[in-house]
């Protein structure tokens, strides 16, 4: 019977049918009293699993300490996990929120760093035909799939798309890029490893186009490595990085350091005390117990079982 009252969300989510109100370790237990082993992991969030102790206690110590601050002010352990994220992939660092921020994030280094360097003609962007990389319109501009644009065009300028084969001949031909984006290993249906990234970094480096990649869903490990090579110019980050809180992160290489300067971008909640404790100890946690390692024998075991059970496995 209706209550007359307006729907409290937006239409935005098909959910399943199931109440979650707990998760420990890989399993998460359902209003009814039922576990489920989490396939989702959160949609590949939950790295160390629902409730991992130490990123509980990070969280609740920092809670009691200071949830929040402006970024106009230095906060310890903000600074901590900012060293650490730099100091593992080797560049300077941008906190934000989500994926999607962390890719607008990048688009915006790489525009702002040929406006600077003289160059602002230069502002095109390259994305592959089956990426996925946010809902927001610059990232949906990169997202070439009818699906998710029908309905909000027109899309932002400037981006352009094409397969993932045609990518390092196109950089070439064109030589006017600001910059190409690309996941390592696509995960929007299914997943497909990128064969081709030293090619397209050589296109890049040839006429000075930088190189992001977007390892918002494939990084800090799950696909068994935690440096994808070759390097790129600007990695976004997000997803398993908080712990479970929201965090996602720019790094860019050293030679990008300076191409941001102060006003030129911004976020309120960006590197949130509370969500800085829980990626310090998560990519601590990732470190310490080299998981990139344990990724990559769990896959192999998970490989080999499919094939002895019949299945083809790419």
């Amino acid at each position: 019977m209706s209550t007359g009252r307006p729907p409290t969300w937006l239409n935005t989510y098909r959910r399943y049918p199931v109440t979650l109100v707990r998760g420990e370790g890989s399993r998460v237990l359902a209003e009814d009293g039922r576990w489920y082993l989490d396939g989702f992991t959160g949609i590949g969030v939950m790295a160390l699993g629902h409730g991992h102790p130490k990123v509980r206690a990070a969280v609740h110590a920092q809670v009691d300490q200071l949830m929040h601050a402006s970024n106009l002010f230095h906060v310890p352990v903000q600074q901590a996990f900012g060293d650490l994220l730099s100091q593992t992939f080797g560049g300077p660092v941008f906190l934000c929120n989500s994926g999607s921020e962390a890719n607008e994030g990048a688009v915006k280094l790489a525009r702002k760093h040929f406006a600077r360097s003289g160059h602002p003609e230069r502002h095109r962007i390259l994305s592959a035909h089956g990426a996925f990389h946010g809902r927001t319109l610059v990232p949906l501009g990169l997202t070439p799939t009818p699906a998710y644009q029908e309905g909000f065009g027109p899309m932002p300028g400037g981006l352009d798309s094409l397969p993932i084969s045609e990518l390092p001949g196109a950089v070439r031909a064109a030589g006017d890029f600001a910059a190409v984006i690309i996941e390592p290993v696509q995960g929007e249906r299914g997943c497909h490893p990128v064969g081709n990234l030293a090619e397209l970094r050589a296109a890049c480096d040839a006429t000075g186009t930088l190189l992001i990649y977007d390892e918002v869903q494939c990084g800090l490990g799950r696909t068994g490595h935690l440096h994808v090579a070759p390097a790129p110019d600007i990695r976004t980050l997000a997803k398993a990085l908080g712990g479970g809180l929201p965090l996602g992160a720019v790094v860019a290489a050293p030679h990008l350091a300076d191409a941001f300067a102060p006003g030129d971008h911004g976020s309120t909640f960006g590197g949130n005390p509370v969500a800085c404790a829980a990626g310090l100890a998560t990519l601590t946690e990732i470190l310490a117990r080299d998981l990139p390692a344990r990724c990559a024998s769990m896959g192999a075991r998970l490989r080999e079982g499919l094939a002895a059970s019949g299945l083809r496995v790419t």
